[in-house]
């Protein structure tokens, strides 16, 4: 009996030991700034494989913690890490406040220029999508010769051929046409017009810093021709650090890109220079004796220079030159065209000549005066063995803003000038004469308005006359709404607008071979909303999850079109359409990263009618987009390898057929070796080509008439990258 009391006794103060030390531990984790609770942050007893993760309300709670003094680690992204130590069981089982500070430069800050203010992209309502320096260095390993690449790869954007002689592109943002993008550099209007279609295949990357993309209507930010959203090329600007870069690339179907560029700042001075010469031979990849690849050569000159008067007065001014010739068709009339005069080319011979000036005032409240314009002009020759079509398109803008910075606001007002004229050269007659001039003078005004902590507004409006096509007034407005610190809400609704052009894409295609004069057409408009919802997920130190979930909707009104009749005939003759373009869809973005492996899936919905044709679905628009990337980087051996795969759903043509879907494949093993960086890069693996579905080409041979364009032509394109830092 008195051995079992014994036993029982040993038993209940074992048991006891056991209880007393299971203690707990919780927290309310908040932002040392901002006093903002922090959803995520990852919390573990130093030592053991104890933790756990913050709620939505940034509550924390450990159970089962030994004992005596034990140490206690709070780690989250962008924030310093934290380690307190506690002696247990603690005195009063109470919720303890941690405060996490931020890193003085956050993981991930970028400083967004589109929107005119330069705030963290973190907190602009307008929803800006960034390329980032580290994916413009791979676009410099994949594509090294243009950006189409680059941009192509984003959500939302496509790629689209609208030649198959001259391979020129345009983009295509949300379905809508090419015509309705609007490309900017460092904020100046310099391409668009004549030059659209070339344009994103002479712009080579290296002398990008990053890329910001808009989507929706954007008018009220730039003026016309931003229906569709906007594209703007930020370049890199002048350090302390010497920078020199040289850059070779050789494609195994005849293409070299040889590049450099040069930045460096002595004292008051910063210089940069881009220079880059490409080239390309001729390709029949699908046997047709028909170039699928183009023949070309291309030069690219772009000095810049920069001036600090002191710290609050600052000169940037730069010139841009591009010069290029290139020719596609059949084959032996490239190769010889004296000896084939019947043989059907097309050449294309381009000058780019650009100037552009900016000045910057900061007074001493911090407010900023800008003064800033560009000139440009853009010639192009375009002949073939049956017609040319010759051409100068002059174009000048200037603006001057002032941002007023307050506590809650940063709100900028300006005014700007934007002149477009076009002259046709050659044998032009009034029946087929495309001369235009265009005059636009615009103000506007726009509101960063910190309303709240979690609360941002950014309304603004601009009101444009042109001397031809009358007044526009196009207001907008952005809200963002932040639910937690890793979960917001943007919304956005804006007008636009676009004055009429003889330059499209059937114009293209058709090889300015008989295309009408504008008459009698209106301009067109637009309403657009975009919505959309970001969660951030850290779940833990080597896990971070990022979902972004967006849904838009675009109405063009008064949308002008080439009849479809005449387009049979190579005529291409413009007219106002009775009912409205509307494009409505969803986009959702998923990426996860973990250690040194990021996987990113992106899929887009398009739904894109056309109402005044019986609602039919616009035509070269995938319904259906799908981008699945996986690659793994190791920083520390130099080490980038990874693999790209594309869907491409069905598409609709213009006569209302269906295109075959398909998929395309891509692969890249980067690895750098101190200064020296070496790339293989293998494109479109599978070699899906639109020749494989079916003949592009319809007679006759020497003026051929050739189909839309909705797969790639030049089929599997393999090239070896090598870049040398110099500094």
């Amino acid at each position: 009996m008195i051995k079992n009391i014994t036993i029982a006794v040993i038993m209940l103060i074992n048991s006891s030991g056991i209880i007393l030390a299971q203690n707990s531990f919780t927290a309310l984790v908040k932002d040392k700034e901002t006093k903002e609770l922090l959803t995520g942050v990852n919390v573990v007893v130093e030592g053991t494989a104890k933790g756990a993760s913050s709620d939505l309300n940034g509550k924390v709670t450990i159970s089962n913690i030994p004992n005596g003094k034990q140490t206690l680690v709070f780690s989250y992204i962008g924030y310093e890490k934290v380690e307190k130590s506690y002696l247990f069981p603690l005195k009063e089982n109470v919720p303890i406040i941690i405060y996490l500070e931020p890193l003085p430069v956050r993981l991930g800050e970028v400083t967004a220029y589109s929107t005119r203010t330069n705030n963290r992209i973190e907190e602009v309502p307008t929803r800006i999508e960034v390329i980032g320096q580290e994916e413009v260095s791979e676009g410099n390993s994949v594509n090294p010769g243009n950006i189409t690449r680059m941009l192509g790869e984003n959500s939302g954007l496509q790629i689209q051929n609208t030649s198959a002689v001259s391979g020129n592109v345009t983009l295509r943002i949300q379905g809508l046409p090419g015509k309705y993008t609007q490309l900017l550099q460092d904020g100046f209007p310099m391409y668009g017009g004549l030059s659209s279609g070339l344009s994103l295949l002479q712009i080579p990357p290296l002398d990008l810093q990053q890329v910001e993309i808009i989507k929706g209507s954007s008018s009220t930010l730039y003026g016309g021709d931003a229906i569709a959203g906007i594209v703007n090329l930020i370049t890199k600007k002048p350090s302390g650090k010497h920078e020199l870069s040289f850059l070779f690339n050789q494609t195994h179907k005849g293409g070299t890109d040889i590049s450099s560029y040069y930045s460096n700042k002595y004292g008051k001075f910063g210089f940069t220079m881009l220079a880059a010469f490409n080239t390309q031979q001729a390709k029949d990849v699908s046997g047709n004796n028909f170039t699928d690849i183009p023949k070309y050569n291309r030069t690219v000159i772009s000095p810049k220079l920069f001036y600090d008067f002191d710290e609050n007065n600052h000169l940037f001014v730069g010139l841009s030159s591009v010069f290029e010739n290139r020719i596609g068709g059949n084959i032996k009339a490239i190769n010889d065209k004296a000896d084939n005069p019947d043989s059907f080319f097309e050449e294309n011979k381009t000058k780019r000549l650009n100037g552009y000036l900016k000045y910057k005032h900061i007074s001493k409240t911090g407010n900023i005066l800008t003064l800033k314009g560009n000139i440009g002009s853009f010639e192009r020759n375009l002949t073939t063995n049956v017609n040319m079509f010759n051409g100068l398109q002059t174009t000048a803008f200037s603006e001057l803003s002032y941002l007023i910075n307050m506590e809650k606001h940063k709100f900028i007002i300006g005014i700007n000038f934007y002149y477009d004229n076009f002259n046709q050269k050659g044998a032009a007659t009034e029946q087929t004469l495309l001369d235009y001039n265009h005059k636009t003078v615009g103000v506007f005004l726009q509101d960063n308005w910190a309303l709240a902590q979690k609360f941002s507004l950014e309304p603004g409006a601009r009101f444009d006359y042109n001397q031809k096509y009358g007044n526009f007034f196009l207001p907008r407005l952005a809200v963002k709404y932040h639910f937690t610190d890793n979960f917001f809400t943007r919304i956005s609704s804006g007008l636009g607008y676009k004055i009429p052009t003889p330059f499209t894409d059937d114009a293209e295609r058709t090889r300015y071979q008989d295309v009408k004069p504008l008459s009698g057409l209106e301009a067109e408009k637009s309403a657009s909303i975009n919505w959309d919802l970001d969660f951030k997920i850290p779940v833990s130190d080597e896990l971070f999850l990022s979902v972004n979930q967006s849904f838009f909707l675009t109405n063009v009104y008064n949308p002008v079109i080439a009849n479809s009749d005449s387009l049979i005939n190579q005529t291409v003759f413009y007219q106002n359409a009775n009912g409205i373009i509307q494009s409505k869809g969803l986009n959702t973005i998923i990426s996860a990263t973990l250690d040194e492996f990021v996987l990113y899936m992106d899929y887009t919905h398009i739904n894109a009618r056309k109402t005044y044709d019986d609602n039919k679905p616009l035509e070269l628009a995938p319904q259906n987009r799908l981008a699945i990337t996986l690659f793994y980087e190791d920083d520390e051996e130099g080490w980038k390898v990874g693999i790209e795969s594309f869907y491409f759903g069905n598409q609709y043509l213009e006569n209302g057929s269906k295109t075959p879907d398909y998929w395309r494949f891509d692969a890249l093993a980067l690895k750098e070796f101190g200064r020296l960086t070496i790339a293989l890069n293998v494109e479109n693996i599978l070699d899906v080509r639109q020749t494989r579905y079916e003949n592009i080409i319809n007679p006759p041979l020497n003026n051929p008439v050739f189909n839309e364009l909705y797969a790639p032509l030049d089929g599997v394109v393999g090239n070896i990258v090598l870049k040398y830092n110099f500094y």
